[in-house]
């Protein structure tokens, strides 16, 4: 007699321990946040990577007030309800989640970094944002379904933005200003005054302008590279500050 398939079935399960550490992890919780940092006290946390954990909800996090750097790229994030206004926190990456709005992002008063790459957001307030990340340098929102005219958005919003989508904006902004001002001495109403004076200098200016361009613009690269990497400098360097009190702070008193 043939053996039903009922009978013959086999039936394969995962282990019950790792069952539980993938229905554990659908939550951002308290033990998560232990395990992946290293510290018990939850508010000595400075960085706290919990990427690629299948994390859907965000709690517990309004405990770590020392948090510096948060990852929580290619999650499952839908919302970012649970995320508290940190006070101390400087980069944020919640890229590769499923977001479709930024609109119940806290405040964020010393974020200086934003990723939010490759996600389903379809529309960004940059006016409203800019108030929630009044320190905001770094930014990307590339491989969203946003419209082409989002990045001119973001760099008005944002003035003193460094980088928005992975390209560097300084050093346009720089070259912008520094035209602006020299078209303005040029056409002071002093000179304006007298038209034959007016357009001997307007004549010069075009004469020197095209022998010192190339000049002008290699020593104007080069200082404002020197200038943004003195900047960069300063940046790590109060960072690497800000984690050496927290590693004082979490060390047991003689």
């Amino acid at each position: 007699m043939a053996a039903s398939f009922s009978e013959t079935r086999m039936e394969i399960r995962a282990p019950a321990s790792n069952t539980r550490e993938l229905e554990s992890t659908m939550e951002l919780t308290a033990d998560v946040i232990k395990r992946r940092s290293g510290h018990y006290d939850v508010s000595l946390v400075a960085l706290l990577d919990v990427s690629r954990m299948r994390i859907r909800y965000l709690a517990q996090l309004e405990f770590c007030l020392n948090l510096l750097e948060l990852n929580l790229a290619h999650n499952e994030l839908r919302s970012l309800d649970g995320l508290p206004s940190l006070p101390l926190l400087r980069c944020l990456d919640i890229s590769n989640n499923q977001l479709t709005s930024l609109d119940n992002l806290p405040r964020l008063p010393m974020l200086e970094e934003l990723a939010i790459a490759k996600n389903q957001i379809r529309s960004i307030d940059f006016t409203a944002l800019s108030t929630k990340l009044p320190s905001l340098r770094v930014l990307d929102f590339s491989g969203n379904p946003i419209d082409s005219r989002a990045e001119a958005k973001a760099s008005k919003a944002f003035p003193d933005l460094f980088i928005l989508n992975g390209e560097a904006l300084t050093l346009t902004r720089l070259l912008e200003e520094i035209s602006a001002d020299d078209f303005g001495k040029s056409t002071s109403t002093s000179d304006e005054d007298d038209p034959s004076l007016y357009a001997e200098l307007t004549d010069g200016l075009e004469s020197d302008t095209m022998e010192d361009d190339d000049i002008g613009v290699k020593e104007f690269i080069s200082e404002s590279t020197r200038n943004l990497q003195e900047l960069l400098q300063r940046c790590k360097a109060t960072v690497e500050a800000a984690d050496a009190e927290v590693v004082l702070a979490a060390s047991p008193s003689v």
